[in-house]
Parts: C-alpha cells; structure tokens; sequence
C-alpha cells in the first residue's frame, strides 16, 4: 500500500512538472530595455543634471565641515550627506520610475503581455516593447 501511495505522488509529481512548464511556454513575455527608455524620458538630462549639482554641492559642503574632523566624525558626515543625496535623487527620479513603470505596465497590458523582463535579464526569446514604452511615454 505504501509502495502505491508514493508511485501515485510520483506520478501527480511528474506529471505538474511536465505540464506547468508547457502551459508557462505559452504565456507571452515581454522585453524592455529600461536604460533606453529611461534616456529617453523626457526631461531626465535636466533631472540628472540637477542631481550632479547636489551631488557637486554636497561634496563642497564635506570638504569644509570635514576639514579638522577625526575619521568616525568624517564618516558620520559623509552617511549623513549620502543620505541627504539619495533622498534628493528619489524626490526627483520617484515619479520618472513610477510613470515608466506604469507605462510598461499599460503597454504590456495592451500587448497581451503577462511578464515583463528587463532586456538585460534575457538571453533570447521575448517580444520587445521598448519602441512602444518610449512612444507612450512622450
């Protein structure tokens, strides 16, 4: 009886395994190459520029408070300003990366699109619709 019950879930065991991977090669996939994408945002240089600025700003600032500061003091000044700069650079860059990131979203949908991966991330295989996030964004 024993011998029975494991050949049986053996069997339910092979047999998900067999199907799920044929039903998952069905589903579409799409690419997206989000560098392109992002590059192609409308106002991202000046985004980035203005986050070079803080970055150059803070910078200065380190240099002078720093000047006669003991290593553990330097330290906790440069996490603070690193701090202050990631918070600046996700005030500007949050809304550019939630809209992209809808925009994929809505372009997959519209696609027939189940998953999406970054182009990066696949080897081959996949609809690309990087053209079509670009075109819906501007």
């Amino acid at each position: 009886m024993k011998k029975r019950i494991i050949t049986f879930l053996m069997t339910v065991v092979m047999a998900l395994g067999i199907s799920i991977p044929s039903f998952a090669a069905n589903m579409p996939v799409g690419v997206v190459n989000v560098n392109a994408v992002v590059e192609s945002y409308p106002g991202v240089k000046e985004i980035a520029a203005s986050v070079n600025q803080e970055k150059a700003r803070l910078q200065e600032e380190f240099n002078k408070q720093s000047a006669n500061m003991s290593d553990k003091d330097k330290q906790e000044l440069a996490a603070k300003l690193n701090k202050q700069l990631a918070d600046f650079e996700a005030k500007k860059m949050g809304p550019v990366q939630r809209k992209i990131q809808k925009t994929i979203l809505d372009v997959a949908k519209a696609n027939n699109i189940d998953s999406v991966v970054n182009s990066n991330a696949m080897v081959a295989g996949g609809k690309d619709i990087t053209n079509d996030v670009i075109k819906a964004l501007k």
